[in-house]
């Protein structure tokens, strides 16, 4: 027994400092110059792969085209990836009524590709823009977003970026997840200030075409179907270790929508947690592994408290140290989002994440998932 105690009030204080280290590099992170206006300088060709996205893309299309930032300096280039829905004619009807703007309309099908990975390589191939801006057909974002992200790579100079992306909730199941998915940008953003990144969202991500083509772009990981945003972090990382950074400005804020089903919010995150085990960089799995055993623990010393209540001791100071620690980085970065009233549901969204935590740990790398109407591993 005294094994185990010291075995879990070891995780707990790993986890814990890891959090508190997470705490430190957001506070780290500098914030935009406040009333820092430039002349626009760089030009983005903005990427948006698109499946199946008829209810959305058209909005998403709409917020890049009334950008205030100057029409010759962007490009829109859309992928519809094999679309069963009519997303194409969305596409199509936004290219007729603003015939001023660029938006470039690629087919998949057409050039004999699948796949998102295999969308943007080939989207990146014919942007003519030198820096490129990924978001997804479900994002909506302000009109200075642009903006933004010129006036970063102006006082920065960064090869990459990763900008915020935060879920629009209205329900107390899209607020979990609003919650939770808050907690994860913080710490990808929180990473890469402390030079040792881990996760991104492709959802609102930036590099420079020269690099993607110098690292040699999904190379390597081309067989993998989720981490194309990850995966390349890492890689323009390990090739411009000073030229990578996040994107501390609420102007950059992208806005996506949370799953409306558990089967959705399942599959999501199985898809995210698959790839827990093919990182290059080991450092980044275990933390995940250590991170999940400490997640097993609570439960285990739930149980086992029936038989001696000293286990039930030892989950008090584990779930106790996990809320107050998690508290503390949910809060600095809810305040950025301005959605500090989220923080509230802390203490009764915990149970049911420690809970999926330990499912889709396992679910994730044991079975394939579907994602898109398309059955992926």
């Amino acid at each position: 027994m005294i094994y185990w105690e010291i075995f879990c009030y070891l995780l707990a204080i790993g986890y814990a400092l890891l959090i508190l280290i997470y705490f430190i590099g957001w506070l780290l992170i500098p914030s935009s110059l406040k009333g820092f206006r430039s002349q626009p300088t760089h030009g983005f060709s903005v990427i948006v792969p698109a499946r199946n996205e008829a209810l959305s893309i058209e909005k998403c299309l709409l917020g890049i085209i009334k950008q205030n930032y100057p029409k010759h300096l962007y490009q829109i280039c859309v992928i519809n990836d094999h679309s069963t829905d009519n997303t194409l004619e969305k596409i199509e009807w936004v290219q007729q009524k603003f015939p001023g703007v660029s938006v470039q309309l690629i087919n998949a099908e057409t050039h004999g590709i699948t796949g998102k990975k295999a969308s943007i390589t080939l989207a990146v191939s014919m942007a003519k823009h030198p820096y490129i801006v990924l978001t997804d057909a479900d994002c909506t974002r302000g009109e200075d977003w642009l903006s933004a992200i010129d006036e970063h790579i102006q006082t920065r100079n960064s090869k990459m970026i990763y900008a915020p992306v935060f879920f629009g909730s209205g329900n107390l199941f899209e607020k979990a997840q609003s919650l939770e998915f808050a907690g994860l940008v913080g710490i990808g953003g929180a990473a890469i200030q402390l030079k040792n990144p881990n996760m991104c969202s492709a959802a609102n991500l930036i590099f420079s075409k020269d690099a993607f083509n110098k690292v040699g772009a999904y190379e390597g990981n081309e067989h993998i179907a989720s981490g194309d945003d990850e995966y390349l972090l890492h890689k323009i990382f390990k090739a411009y270790p000073n030229a990578v950074s996040f994107l501390k400005d609420q102007r950059a804020i992208v806005k996506t929508s949370p799953n409306t089903t558990v089967d959705e919010l399942a599959q999501q995150r199985r898809r995210w947690v698959s790839k827990s085990t093919k990182y290059e960089n080991r450092y980044i799995t275990a933390i995940l592994v250590g991170a999940y055993f400490y997640n097993v623990s609570m439960p285990l010393n739930l149980i086992l408290g029936f038989w001696n209540p000293v286990f039930w001791t030892i989950l008090l100071v584990q779930f106790g140290l996990k809320m107050f620690v998690e508290g503390l980085m949910l809060g600095i970065v809810l305040k950025f989002f301005k959605e500090t009233k989220l923080l509230l549901l802390l203490p009764l969204v915990q149970p049911f994440h420690i809970f999926y935590v330990i499912v889709i740990g396992i679910w994730a790398n044991v079975q394939t998932y579907t994602w898109k109407e398309r059955e992926l591993s």
